[in-house]
């Protein structure tokens, strides 16, 4: 008889004695074993040893990944090639070599880089703004060797703003907004629609709220594709708003009592899926399941 019983299902094999499974130990298997400080375990160099309750496991150093092969000792683990899957943060003016477990970047002009950018056949200098050729509205920058463009601000208050991309402005710059993809420019006062909320600029800041939907006096009804507000419905299996009433059954094609809400699989056509809404059966077809079957 074990007086404070075994602990992570070990076993009481005598008075006071528990045989312990594998990673616990202890009079009444209450120590978890830490394989990783105790030297037990030998992790793959490219893996590092993580202690768990009762286990351990080799988890991929940083810079490296699995291959999908899992090893237990971390032998899996390879190499993630920074520079081949671009998600290195080397200059446009300097070259990516891939390390084990990580990249360098090595500037081909000298011991440091200039993050200059190339663009269109010509250098560009580290800082350099210029207008693009085929865009005269567009302005593009050269920043520690990256390149990043955006449309030309329309500042009233600048004298050299050109009118041919600002036919029209705020006199503060400060009170326009982009809409929510960055492709639309709106004055300080103008609403738009959005992902079915309203918007609205108010002097640089983007305040969206849900859009109001007028009251309906129906018992069914749905939100067609495309649109944000409901409207009525007659056929209940058109509708969104059901709330499902267990009370109310249905019967399937085999005779099968459905409470409502029940999804299944029509009998003798897989491609037809059922279900039950407060007492009407309602199925449709998958076209793609027919296509294939």
């Amino acid at each position: 008889f074990c007086e404070e019983g075994c602990r992570y299902g070990g076993t009481c094999v005598a008075p006071n004695k528990c045989a312990c499974p594998s990673g616990f130990t202890g009079s009444h298997c209450e120590k978890d074993i830490d394989e990783c400080a105790e030297g037990i375990i030998e992790c793959h160099n490219h893996s590092r040893c993580v202690n768990l309750p009762g286990w351990y496991h080799c988890e991929c150093r940083s810079g490296f990944h699995d291959n999908g092969t899992y090893s237990l000792s971390g032998e899996s683990c390879v190499d993630i090639d920074e520079c081949a899957l671009r998600t290195h943060t080397c200059w446009n003016d300097s070259a990516c070599v891939n390390l084990p477990g990580g990249f360098d970047c090595l500037c081909p002009s000298g011991p440091s880089c200039t993050g200059d950018c190339t663009h269109e056949g010509g250098l560009k200098r580290n800082g350099q703004v210029w207008t693009l050729k085929k865009d005269r509205c567009s302005v593009c920058s050269c920043k520690d060797g990256k390149i990043f463009c955006r449309r030309t601000t329309c500042d009233c208050q600048n004298p050299s703003v050109d009118f041919f991309c600002c036919p029209e402005c705020d006199t503060r710059v400060t009170s326009q907004c982009l809409d929510q993809n960055g492709h639309k420019l709106y004055r300080s006062g103008d609403n738009w629609t959005y992902s079915c909320q309203q918007c609205r600029c108010l002097e640089g800041e983007v305040d969206c709220w849900p859009l109001a939907c007028p009251t309906l006096n129906c018992d069914y009804t749905a939100v067609s594709e495309g649109e944000c507000c409901p409207h009525c419905v007659s056929d209940p299996c058109l509708a969104d708003n059901i709330a499902y009433d267990i009370r109310k059954i249905c019967l399937d094609s085999s005779g099968v009592t459905r409470l409502s809400g029940a999804v299944w699989t029509m009998v003798g056509s897989p491609c037809t899926t059922c279900k039950c809404k407060n007492g009407n059966v309602c199925c449709s077809v998958n076209l793609e399941c027919l296509q294939n079957n």
